[in-house]
């Protein structure tokens, strides 16, 4: 789907909610993004390859509303909209279950709020996108970072736009890292740096190969899933390894090959946050291989890697599915396929792989006489282009 799609679904929300006369003046749009290689290392201060993609999420404003008031219209999902009150937020955040688009806007109003910037009011907004939801794209990244476009009544600065998404969506009740807002902020395809809040930008040439998206139909939510445990995890393995091996480690992407081999003869820690550990180191040598695979144009090696990547995703950090690792497997084992991961927060969600452009047309056979046979999905499996970042006009 382009831009002129989701503008005319925005449109028709947002005139089905508010009537016919409601015009947009202002729109706001963030892209999603595909995590290439780092997968959940970014809280814990690693580098990682990730890139926006050509799918938004897009917000149309008007001023037209009742004074102090916010009302939106959804595309998607809850027909009916709703309203939200600014003065009444505060310092908002979530009691528990699983976020709505919401408690999203809610966050990102107590974030504006808590750095005393002021927020759009009056307004009345319209909510629409191509990013799927549960797909792995981070979907709500993307609506974070819109949000804060279209609701900070002076622009931030890119990387506070960032941080402001962020804490949105830890308010929201997912303790995020800040790849999948600078992913959406930055645009194209970026070396993310989670210690500091950073990113450069690659110019890598694809070539023959494409970046393929495909749902294994295991939807998934942040928040509801283990991925709050993984940090909790990774916390405690960093406090572990400062108090009994390195204080000036700090953080678990500052760990070395060297310190593994340590940590792994250790009795101070247990297995369960060993291999979490070994997750980090291992992924953080791997992003560290993709970088100069992108750079010498190897993108046999890179698809190696991202195969790699997802077997230690899948075994030391434990956040893969049976489902989604069928479908990897499968792929893998496809003519054309480079290499092939999950993808995202885990538990759910799609694969990644890295195809022969001229194999899609096979590779798109192959899943559906074999993983789709067995597992009917709609529109599951979806080629991927980079896109420009975050905009407002």
């Amino acid at each position: 789907m382009t831009t002129e799609p989701v503008r005319l679904a925005l449109a028709e929300a947002g005139r089905r909610t508010f009537g016919d006369s409601w015009t947009p003046t202002t729109f706001a749009a963030a892209p999603g993004r595909l995590e290439l290689l780092g997968n959940h290392i970014d809280y814990s201060g690693g580098l990682v390859l990730a890139g926006a993609i050509d799918r938004t999420v897009q917000i149309g404003t008007a001023s037209d509303g009742r004074p102090g008031e916010i009302e939106v219209a959804l595309a998607h999902g809850d027909l009916d909209g709703f309203s939200l009150w600014p003065e009444g937020i505060g310092d908002w955040q979530t009691t528990g279950g699983e976020a709505t688009p919401a408690d999203y806007l809610r966050g990102v109003i107590a974030s504006l709020k808590s750095r005393s910037i002021p927020v759009n009011t009056g307004i009345r907004m319209s909510i629409a996108g191509d990013v799927p939801i549960g797909f792995g794209m981070s979907s709500s990244a993307a609506l974070c970072v819109a949000s804060v476009l279209a609701l900070a009544q002076n622009r931030p600065n890119d990387r506070d736009i960032v941080l402001i998404a962020q804490e949105a969506e830890h308010r929201a009740g997912s303790p995020v890292g800040a790849m999948d807002q600078s992913a959406s902020v930055a645009g194209e395809i970026i070396l993310f740096n989670g210690g500091d809040v950073s990113w450069q930008h690659l110019r890598p040439e694809l070539g023959p190969y494409v970046f393929a998206v495909a749902s294994s139909g295991v939807s998934h939510a942040l928040s509801a899933s283990s991925y709050p445990v993984r940090v909790q995890e990774a916390g405690e393995a960093l406090r572990l390894i400062q108090e009994q091996l390195d204080a000036e480690v700090m953080s678990l992407a500052d760990v070395t090959s060297h310190h593994l081999a340590r940590i792994e003869q250790a009795d101070w820690i247990n297995q369960t946050l060993t291999n979490r550990v070994r997750h980090v180191v291992s992924e953080s040598e791997r992003v560290a291989q993709g970088v100069l695979a992108v750079a010498q144009g190897d993108w046999q090696q890179f698809g190696n890697l991202m195969s790699e990547s997802g077997r230690s995703s899948a075994t030391d950090y434990e956040i893969s599915h049976l489902v989604v690792e069928e479908l990897v497997t499968l792929l893998k084992r496809t003519p054309g396929v480079l290499g092939a991961r999950m993808m995202g927060g885990g538990e759910g969600g799609p694969a990644l792989a890295l195809i022969e452009r001229e194999a899609v047309p096979s590779v798109r056979q192959a899943l559906d006489n074999g993983f789709y046979a067995r597992h009917p999905l709609p529109d599951a499996f979806q080629i991927c282009a980079f896109g420009p970042g975050a905009f407002l006009n």
